[in-house]
């Protein structure tokens, strides 16, 4: 059963006829990228319907709203007995992982990773989540308008005068006021982290344009003005740019940024929850994601990472010890300061 606010995925419901539950009596709560919403929802389904599990999946403008509100509920209020998601800065909030954790909820053991995982330090080492998969940025870079100038191999280099007005990166406009209501607020921060705020100013004087991915990946190739020489996208979306001949996509050299994709289950309604800890944690679902441009983590099974891949992310250590809202609207209020000015 899904929650009247949100939209089914295949047209099985009818939310008409069908009571919104409560966030607190659900089963599993979770979303994932885009491109991967149809796939998921459908092994999603087929593992819940024959337990009779209530499930909430997370589509579209209700993408942060059920998390919200599992923050800000009463300490005894429930929660979901399984959560899944990429690690947002929701997920990531210190107020939501202490609930978690007054919750009962936790990973599950889980076999051993890829290296790749492994050396990123993916694995929880509170045991809270499990990492089933990540999201990966890459560069794609077009060759035409980089001309004489040199292939990006690492973040360092977006940063290098050399690039000023050439990146574009992913985010849209809105057309009433020319504001950017979304943004990859993850790369903001992801640069932030690194670089600190003069690598972010650097990074703003070097940006061309943000505006969708699927389009970015359209334009990159074709000449058009709108494009850049070197768009950062998520892999899955930079193997798509239909003009190969012109493009490459850079894996980079010290690690594709990184947003790993888990869950956390209640301890004790394991054994409830353990159809969907079989899908989720099944060779088919990997072989999906490795498919798709989002690998696997988990060894022994499909996982997708070209060889030699390195991947980065922000870290447990600084995730928890940081507040991950505050330090997103620090990096977007630096960057679209620097950017206005450039």
């Amino acid at each position: 059963m899904l929650h009247r606010r949100l939209t089914c995925l295949d047209g099985t419901y009818d939310l008409a006829r069908e009571p919104a539950p409560h966030l607190a009596m659900l089963d599993f709560l979770g979303r994932m990228p885009v491109p991967l919403r149809f796939g998921f929802a459908a092994g999603l389904l087929r593992a819940a319907a024959p337990a009779g599990l209530q499930t909430c999946f997370l589509i579209g403008n209700e993408w942060y709203a059920p998390f919200d509100d599992l923050t800000r509920s009463e300490p005894g209020a429930g929660f979901p007995h399984m959560i899944l998601s990429p690690f947002t800065r929701d997920m990531l909030s210190v107020a939501f992982q202490d609930r978690l954790r007054a919750m009962g909820h936790a990973g599950v053991p889980a076999p051993p990773v890829h290296p790749a995982a492994a050396a990123a330090g993916l694995v929880d080492p509170a045991g809270l989540f499990s990492v089933f998969g990540v999201i990966p940025w890459v560069f794609l870079v077009d060759h035409r308008k980089l001309a004489h100038r040199p292939v990006p191999r690492c973040w360092q280099d977006l940063l290098d005068p050399v690039h000023a007005a050439q990146i574009v990166f992913g985010g849209w406009r809105r057309p009433s006021d020319g504001a950017y209501p979304d943004c990859n607020d993850f790369l903001l921060l992801y640069l932030f982290r690194r670089f600190g705020a003069a690598g972010l100013r650097a990074f703003a004087a070097n940006t061309r344009a943000i505006m969708h991915n699927t389009v970015a990946a359209r334009l990159a190739g074709s000449g058009s003005e709108d494009g850049g020489a070197i768009t950062i996208l998520p892999w899955m979306q930079a193997d798509m740019c239909p003009r190969r001949d012109r493009t490459s996509v850079i894996w980079p050299e010290d690690g594709a940024m990184t947003m790993p994709m888990g869950f956390t289950v209640d301890a004790n309604r394991r054994r409830r929850m353990q159809p969907l800890l079989d899908f989720v944690c099944g060779a088919p679902f990997a072989a999906f994601l490795a498919r798709n441009r989002y690998p696997a983590v988990w060894s022994g099974g499909p996982q997708g990472f070209p060889p030699g891949a390195r991947l980065d992310w922000l870290g447990w250590d600084y995730t928890r010890s940081h507040d991950m809202a505050e330090e997103t609207a620090t990096a977007l209020r630096l960057f679209f300061t620097a950017w206005e000015h450039a």
